[in-house]
């Protein structure tokens, strides 16, 4: 069935016009990481698999493939994205960008999607590849330091200055980040408390 994609929400669920309403559609047998919105952490390349997905949608058309399943336990609607020749859900794992992963009983494309992730796996590519490291860390940061963020060199998570973790994290593991993408280019994740 051809819908209209309305909204592209990350790297494996889009939201479609469907009989007069607006379903999210989760892609089967994938699994993207999550680019960091709302109530989940970021993940690393997580927006980068939300870009690549809204690119291979941006006719913004698509078919609608069933499996066996017809939603999941979120009531998202389980398919395969079709657009033209090109298999969405398959594209991401050949490219890195979203691991295969088998729900039973939605296995029609199992098989292929093992292989493409193998093959990206050995080459390298997206989340198969190396994940950058933190550069050199500065000097630990005090509480009172004028810092945008405080980073966690141990567990690699950053804070806003005033959350409760940072109260418990030792002083010689503080790092002070300057800005959002100075902290996630240095490899570090948002709190999951503070959400920063």
């Amino acid at each position: 069935m051809e819908v209209e994609v309305l909204e592209v929400i990350d790297g494996d669920t889009i939201r479609v016009a469907l009989n007069g309403g607006r379903p999210l559609v989760r892609y089967i047998g994938v699994d993207a990481p999550e680019p960091g919105q709302g109530y989940l952490d970021y993940e690393w390349l997580g927006p980068e698999a939300s870009a690549l997905n809204a690119e291979l949608l941006a006719g913004g058309r698509v078919w609608l493939e069933r499996d066996t399943s017809e939603t999941d336990h979120y009531d998202r609607l389980l398919r395969y994205i079709w657009v033209g020749d090109l298999l969405v859900n398959a594209e991401l794992v050949r490219l890195g960008y979203a691991q295969a992963i088998a729900y039973p009983p939605d296995t029609r494309y199992s098989a292929l999607f093992d292989r493409l992730e193998d093959d990206a796996r050995a080459a390298g590519l997206g989340i198969w590849g190396v994940r950058p490291t933190s550069t050199p860390a500065p000097p630990a940061a005090e509480i009172g330091d004028d810092c945008t963020y405080i980073g966690n060199r141990n567990s690699l998570k950053f804070h806003y200055p005033d959350c409760e973790a940072v109260g418990k994290m030792h002083p010689a593991n503080r790092v002070c980040l300057g800005s959002r993408e100075e902290a996630i280019d240095g490899g570090y994740t948002p709190c999951g408390i503070c959400r920063p």
